[in-house]
């Protein structure tokens, strides 16, 4: 029998949930939620978890975007093979954003349609420390992923709904409790992508909308979204029309992924 441990992991918090059984006994479990701190990654532990005895044990683990950085980024031509590609991607980051490549884990997602890679850069030190937790419990860590593109990919997925046509521009905003990840959407593909840290400032969702729309076009506000922790939505209560509503998007209630951590239901939106 295996169990399979979901983490969601912000600078400050720890969430788990566990899914077993096979078939119709198959059933998700919320476990607890423990408190750590990211400036020293020898706090993070998975005491919590609690392994049952005989039983295999699989770990994935959602990463918040206060633990990573995006980039959407245009390759040189004639690159040969996916270490030049890594290597480019590297010196971008390392050029833009000032990321010491020591200190982060690069990965890159493939646009084809725009010719551009989404490079996703993970908290090195974190990383490290949830594989050698996973080593020490004889768990098989099976994923370690930016939450933000869970997030993201859930929108996709019902994008028949969307009015938008497709050579307009539009954003996402995925406000997790400190961090936030903006998503800029230009001829129905990504065109940008940016992740910074808040202090739940009270206009933080005012001000980047604003921006957004002086970036995009005064025509672009109605096509900027908000997918938002529901803590923070009083942070919201003057663009509660942009907030995403689970039903729209989501046929569970609860996903081992944590995508609904950011799809409120219709009643904790209404004013």
């Amino acid at each position: 029998m295996i169990d399979a441990y979901h983490l969601y992991l912000n600078s400050s918090e720890v969430l788990a949930r566990r899914q077993c059984g096979w078939g119709p006994w198959r059933r998700q479990e919320e476990l607890l939620r423990w408190q750590w701190n990211a400036t020293a990654p020898s706090s993070l532990n998975l005491d919590a978890l609690a392994l049952r005895r005989r039983r295999h044990a699989t770990l994935s683990v959602h990463v918040g975007s206060a633990l990573a950085k995006f980039m959407v980024l245009e390759l040189p031509a004639g690159l040969e093979d996916g270490l030049e590609e890594h290597a480019a991607a590297q010196a971008q980051m390392q050029h833009q954003l000032g990321l010491n490549p020591a200190q982060w884990e690069l990965r890159l997602d493939h646009l084809p349609a725009r010719g551009k890679v989404v490079a996703c850069a993970l908290r090195a030190d974190v990383a490290a420390r949830l594989r050698q937790l996973a080593r020490e419990r004889n768990m098989r860590l099976v994923s370690l992923r930016p939450f933000a593109a869970t997030a993201w990919n859930a929108l996709q997925l019902q994008r028949e709904k969307q009015s938008r046509a497709p050579d307009s521009a539009g954003a996402l905003m995925l406000v997790e409790k400190d961090a936030f990840t903006i998503v800029i959407e230009k001829d129905g593909a990504i065109d940008a992508m940016n992740a910074l840290a808040h202090r739940r400032e009270a206009d933080l969702i005012n001000r980047e909308v604003r921006r957004l729309a002086y970036a995009l076009g005064d025509q672009a506000q109605q096509h900027i979204r908000l997918a938002i922790a529901a803590d923070l939505m009083p942070l919201a209560s003057l663009h509660r029309e942009k907030v995403v509503l689970r039903d729209d998007y989501l046929q569970q209630r609860q996903y081992m992924d944590f995508r609904d951590l950011l799809f409120l239901p219709p009643l904790e939106v209404a004013p």
